[in-house]
């Protein structure tokens, strides 16, 4: 790579010796620095495309006033605050919703910031991606980090796991690595009952040490190939690779689950897109 340095003293030697070289010599050493100076621009220049090429710069999929770019609900989704808003304090939701974007994304890295607004914990949303809608339905196929909490007693149901500290009734699901409603329903341990599949469930102690689930939280993912990574509050949460042949581009689809009265609300939405 390029030195200042290594010109610096080049140069100088030069200045003290030029005098002793003969014109054929001189014109041989000016080729040779032109050749040496040459090839370092271009590799510095390679590295310059290599980084960039890499690293694309961060879009942000909400500009914050307006739900353009997003197809859903416009009577369950709103904008308030700088803020996408889902649900109601006034009344349920019967079904769940999803506010998902136009386009569609395949690797990349998403941040964003997501909270509850609720008087009871056992509320529900989370970030879908890589998904589809299900035809003739209000929900959708793919992966989803999950935020909120959920009935401790269906969790064995849909995963390995299963809770030692029930507290309240309620596990937390926030940071877990949901898989649902795809067609292939022996990917799911109970499609009878419903298919889904909880994947990385974390730890009561941990998640609820790290997050405030009625403030807002970061909710970072990671989905490269094969490799799909969650992080709250900059804690990995979940750490899974894809072994099956499913899509690996869709939507981002914010949820907002049946239930309530409650409010999800999310903001700061940015995308990152990575080279495999």
């Amino acid at each position: 790579m390029y030195s200042p340095r290594c010109d610096y003293f080049f140069f100088s030697f030069l200045d003290l010796h030029w005098k002793w070289l003969k014109p054929k010599e001189m014109i041989k050493l000016a080729e040779y620095v032109i050749r040496i100076h040459v090839r370092n621009l271009a590799l510095f220049l390679l590295t310059l495309m290599i980084i960039s090429c890499s690293q694309s710069k961060g879009i942000k999929l909400f500009n914050g006033e307006s739900l353009e770019g997003w197809e859903g609900s416009g009577t369950i989704f709103r904008v308030e605050s700088g803020a996408i808003v889902g649900g109601s304090l006034e009344k349920p939701i019967e079904e769940s919703h999803y506010l998902c974007t136009e386009k569609q994304y395949g690797n990349f890295e998403l941040k964003l910031a997501a909270k509850f607004v609720t008087n009871d914990l056992q509320v529900n949303g989370g970030i879908s991606f890589r998904a589809k809608r299900v035809p003739d339905s209000h929900e959708v196929m793919g992966y989803q980090a999950d935020l909120g909490y959920v009935d401790a007693k269906i969790i064995p149901l849909f995963s390995d796991f299963i809770p030692q500290d029930t507290s309240g009734g309620i596990y937390p699901l926030w940071g877990c690595l949901v898989d649902e409603n795809r067609p292939t329903l022996s990917r799911y341990p109970r499609p009878d009952v419903y298919p889904v599949i909880f994947y990385n469930l974390v730890d009561r102690e941990l998640i609820e040490g790290i997050m405030d689930p009625k403030d807002w939280n970061e909710v970072h993912i990671i989905a490269n190939g094969p490799n799909i990574e969650i992080r709250i509050n900059g804690i990995q949460t979940a750490n899974f690779s894809e072994k099956d042949n499913v899509p690996e581009k869709g939507c981002i689809c914010l949820q907002t689950h049946s239930g309530g009265p409650f409010e999800i609300w999310y903001k700061d939405i940015t995308l990152t897109e990575l080279v495999p």
